[in-house]
């Protein structure tokens, strides 16, 4: 055989490989087709490796079967063990995925299961700076992120995430609180959680209730704020004398 027909055969192949992968990755991102039919299209990009079957794989992750919960969640499953499976392999195609992703749930967990600690922070943070504090139609994803960075451990966490307790939306204002408290760090985030605490114009009391459960159980004092406080303070919470707050006792019967 020619060298010519030897590049020609290896072209031909190539190309009915990429048009094998293109196709089965439209069907592994189509919410329409049954998982049966899907699975060897799945098969198929696994069996590839490549960066497009990747980028392909991840797109399971962007719908849900409405009316059968039991076979989205094994079929994710698969794709997330083997996802896993790949490695560090994964790791260009999660970000660009996480990048646009309507949602990023599964991929977030994709993230810290292949990444080492900084790729992940990396990452972490570019797709948080996609999101500003402020009116969103669907903050879900906004959400999903803020969540994750606060289970996340990393020193850098209560700085990028304070920012976001002058949010537009409840939840976001209440993942963050919980980041916050979750990541322990007094010097950034004491002083933006009382400011919430105080202010007259948040509305949310189960957020104003996490924030005093949470000052109550760290210690953190309400210094500052103490005489703004007192007048708000529901009555099941006493400020003592060195400025904790902290639960009122039931008196002994």
């Amino acid at each position: 055989m020619s060298r010519d027909s030897v590049l020609k055969s290896l072209f031909n192949r190539d190309e009915r490989r990429a048009r094998a992968v293109q196709k089965a990755s439209a069907k592994a991102g189509d919410g329409r087709i049954k998982p049966d039919d899907r699975q060897p299209a799945l098969q198929l990009l696994f069996d590839d490796g490549g960066d497009r079957a990747i980028e392909g794989l991840l797109r399971r992750f962007t719908f849900n079967y409405a009316n059968n919960l039991v076979s989205d969640e094994e079929e994710k499953d698969y794709v997330f063990e083997g996802l896993v499976a790949l490695g560090e392999r994964v790791l260009p195609a999660l970000r660009a995925h996480l990048l646009s992703s309507p949602s990023l749930s599964w991929g977030l967990r994709l993230l810290s299961e292949v990444g080492a600690h900084e790729q992940v922070w990396e990452v972490l943070a570019e797709v948080l700076a996609r999101y500003q504090p402020g009116y969103e139609r669907d903050p879900s994803r906004k959400i999903q992120i803020l969540s994750h960075l606060g289970s996340f451990e990393d020193a850098r966490v209560p700085a990028a995430i304070v920012p976001f307790l002058q949010d537009h939306d409840e939840t976001v204002r209440f993942v963050t609180v919980e980041g916050l408290l979750a990541r322990g760090d007094e010097a950034v985030a004491r002083e933006p959680l009382l400011a919430l605490l105080t202010d007259p114009e948040e509305e949310s009391r189960r957020l104003k209730n996490r924030i005093l459960q949470g000052f109550a159980a760290t210690g953190w004092t309400v210094k500052g704020h103490r005489g703004t406080l007192e007048q708000q303070l529901p009555e099941e919470y006493v400020i003592d004398g060195k400025g904790h707050i902290r639960l009122r006792k039931e008196p002994t019967p």
